[in-house]
């Protein structure tokens, strides 16, 4: 199995947290098979929207919860 990995982003209600305020305009960057591909596209578009504050892009490990024990 690949491992996958989920790249998004969109507003949150505090910078600091990961609760997403405008859930149906979640910013999908898209889906990477390693990790590192997926921290070079989390990191362009954390980059690009740097000066907003309400703007939060994460990595989810996709892998990770398709199959939990591995």
């Amino acid at each position: 199995m690949s491992k996958l990995h989920l790249v998004f982003g969109g507003k949150v209600k505090d910078p600091q947290g990961l609760d997403f305020s405008d859930l149906p305009n979640l910013h999908i960057v898209g889906m990477y098979d390693n990790y590192a591909d997926a921290e070079e596209a989390w990191r362009a578009q954390a980059q690009r929207t740097v000066d907003d504050a309400e703007m939060k892009y994460v990595v989810v490990h996709l892998h990770r919860l398709l199959e939990p024990e591995v």
